[in-house]
């Protein structure tokens, strides 16, 4: 999908189309929504000049404790996983706008994975399924993460 403000549409519809064959709850359906609409939007803003014609793609996958979204762009290199910015502890109405959607991602995501192949950059945010039975090794990683 191009790279640009208006397909943040399409992206919610794709998120809220695996929140429901997760069948994630509130909560985790809140924190997966975050995670991956502030780094489309950074990849958005920042990932390509601002006279070109960028894409973005978009995969999921679900398997019994974790929703995996799978973000390739193809901009500068860049890993969101880097770099911390802490967002203040002050009443939110004092926040300025814009900054913190780096770190909102990282908070929100059990666990962000950044790798640059072939001159794309990959984003992979888990996200626990909460309640779900997982096996006794799970050390709230997906098993392929090993």
């Amino acid at each position: 999908m191009p790279a640009t403000v208006a397909s943040l549409v399409a992206v919610a519809e794709f998120i809220g189309g695996a929140v429901a064959v997760a069948g994630l709850g509130d909560k985790d359906a809140y924190r997966l929504r975050l995670a991956v609409d502030e780094l489309i939007t950074n990849v958005i803003t920042h990932g390509y000049p601002p006279a070109s014609a960028g894409e973005i793609e978009l995969h999921s996958s679900v398997s019994d404790g974790w929703v995996l979204f799978l973000i390739v762009d193809f901009g500068t290199e860049f890993d969101p996983t880097s770099g911390h910015r802490p967002i203040p502890v002050v009443d939110p109405d004092d926040l300025p706008v814009g900054g913190f959607g780096l770190s909102l991602a990282r908070m929100s995501a059990d666990r962000l994975i950044y790798e640059r192949v072939g001159g794309l950059n990959r984003t992979i945010v888990v996200v626990r399924r909460s309640g779900r039975d997982l096996v006794a090794h799970d050390d709230r990683r997906p098993p392929w993460m090993s």
